[in-house]
């Protein structure tokens, strides 16, 4: 789950009504890699000690699961419902719980992780069944949004940036139109974080997240956090003058925040260098890269440097 920003998925999942659960579904004793506190509550079980044991070690039959972990495996969009199962408890006396298990995908087609949630109305009770079911849409949905969204700034990370532009690009290679990638690499951002701190330097990536993304202003234009220094924008532009001249007044904006920085190299203020790629797609082309390019301008020679920085 590296993926994802840990404390942000904990958080979210703790706020759930239901008890809860992940396991590893890549390995073959599915280890438990976050459990919250209503499981602890059911079970009299102290939750902390229970992350990395194997699911079937909470069960009093694990052999049961055998069975039905070969059935979610072969049917990786199915939702199975109402699974019984026998759990150990502190009294020594099992728990019956019925639960809800859900994969949870790190590529299609492909389950990593198992959401599983504790139904602790009766089997057949409506309104706890649509309760149970909310609950996991909820949990499924910020799932999927943490996975795709930078902590930090809300802006969509590099993986969902790479998505937007490679659809994108298919689009322009239909239409015949240009496409433009701008990178923003922050100048000095860890002489910067360094000199105030973590908090004052997510404050400044935060601000200048929303220079950028504030700037843009075509429906189908995007901003995304690609790297910890670096943030890109997708823009349809029909020239790759238009997009230069456009990536300039992004970097005066930056500047113009007055975001006081004494170690930058570029100043008193924290600035930053652009990077631009723009292309219109050749016929049946798959393969863009343009968000790599863009990222190479940075890595131009410092002779170069004044046509990427704005003084």
């Amino acid at each position: 789950m590296k993926d994802i920003e840990k404390s942000i998925l904990i958080q979210a999942l703790d706020q759930l009504p239901v008890g809860t659960l992940i396991v590893d579904a890549r390995q073959e004793h599915w280890p438990v890699v976050y459990m919250n506190s209503i499981i602890g509550q059911l079970t009299g079980l102290d939750v902390s000690t229970l992350l990395g044991c194997p699911w079937r070690g909470l069960l009093v039959e694990p052999e049961e699961l055998a069975p039905q972990r070969e059935r979610l495996l072969g049917s990786p969009a199915l939702v199975v419902r109402h699974l019984r199962q026998r759990w150990q408890s502190r009294s020594g006396e099992p728990v019956e719980m019925a639960l809800q298990v859900s994969p949870l995908f790190a590529r299609p087609g492909t389950p990593a992780y198992w959401l599983i949630t504790v139904d602790v109305e009766q089997p057949g009770d409506a309104a706890g069944d649509e309760t149970l079911r909310t609950a996991l849409r909820d949990a499924q949905l910020r799932l999927r949004q943490l996975d795709r969204s930078d902590a930090i700034t809300g802006l969509p990370n590099r993986q969902a940036f790479l998505e937007v532009v490679q659809r994108d690009w298919a689009i322009a290679g239909r239409e015949q139109r240009r496409l433009s990638v701008l990178v923003f690499q922050i100048d000095a951002l860890d002489r910067y974080r360094d000199l105030y701190g973590k908090h004052a330097a997510d404050s400044c990536l935060r601000k200048i997240a929303h220079a950028i993304s504030g700037s843009l202003r075509r429906a189908g234009d995007v901003a995304a956090r690609v790297a910890d220094n670096r943030f890109a924008a997708l823009v349809g532009s029909g020239e790759e003058e238009r997009a230069g001249e456009f990536a300039r007044q992004i970097a005066r904006k930056v500047r113009e925040l007055a975001i006081h920085h004494p170690r930058s190299t570029g100043g008193r203020y924290v600035t930053v260098a652009v990077g631009l790629a723009s292309e219109v797609p050749p016929w049946g082309e798959t393969d863009n890269g343009l968000l790599q390019k863009a990222e190479a301008e940075l890595e131009r020679p410092a002779a170069t440097a004044g046509e990427r920085e704005v003084g």
